[in-house]
């Protein structure tokens, strides 16, 4: 558990990015690419069910927007992008508040 008063700011209603990775037609010395949308008005389950729908054989990379002293940002919340130095991602969780900090593997 934490103490939900350490939060010093909300966003009622954000504003989120997705962004769809193509890879060239397995061509390997072709980048892949990307197109991005940013989706307002909804939520976060309403985005990723429109994903979920839209994406095809592409993968994908759901960031919510946000602003930082003034400089527009974004938090990445689900997906991978395969131009990360990571691609595959975090692959679990952690748990903070318990001071345990246990990682539970994701399920595939």
């Amino acid at each position: 558990m934490v103490d939900p008063r350490e939060t010093r700011w909300e966003v009622e209603r954000p504003a989120y990015r997705v962004q769809f990775w193509s890879a060239p037609d397995s061509n390997p010395h072709v980048a892949p690419h990307s197109t991005t949308y940013e989706i307002t008005d909804t939520d976060v389950l309403a985005v990723l069910d429109w994903v979920t729908r839209t994406r095809g054989d592409r993968v994908f990379v759901l960031y919510v927007v946000c602003r930082q002293g003034g400089e527009l940002g974004q938090l990445r919340l689900a997906g991978q992008d395969p131009t990360a130095s990571d691609p595959a991602g975090v692959l679990g969780i952690t748990v903070s508040g318990d001071g345990s900090g246990d990682a539970v593997p994701d399920q595939p």
